[in-house]
């Protein structure tokens, strides 16, 4: 007979599926973009601050980019401590949202796009 999964093990078993799910979601918004903008993925977090200053995006400097970053890891923070279904989803929901918004924002900062 087996025993149900209790505590720790259905634990285990629910971050494994925010983590897969959350690097899908990152990944897939990456490769939306193309692959040439691969190499520069670690400024991807500054389109969220192309979609209100482009200026601000493309000149910011260090402070700027480190901010966009904290927006991510605030947001990871809360959805990879999120205890309920509920929770979770409306966390991912925000992350989609944020990354259709980095995408948009990353699409009017490059030429091209």
């Amino acid at each position: 007979m087996t025993e149900p999964i209790t505590g720790e093990n259905r634990g285990r078993g629910r971050l494994l599926y925010k983590i897969i799910a959350y690097v899908a979601a990152a990944l897939a918004a990456l490769f939306w973009l193309g692959f040439g903008f691969v190499q520069l993925a670690y400024i991807f977090p500054l389109g969220l601050v192309a979609i209100f200053d482009l200026h601000l995006a493309n000149d910011g400097g260090w402070g700027v980019l480190i901010g966009a970053w904290l927006v991510y890891v605030v947001h990871g923070f809360f959805y990879f401590r999120s205890k309920t279904t509920t929770q979770t989803l409306i966390l991912y929901g925000v992350l989609l949202v944020l990354l259709i918004a980095d995408i948009a924002g990353c699409q009017k900062m490059l030429p091209g796009h």
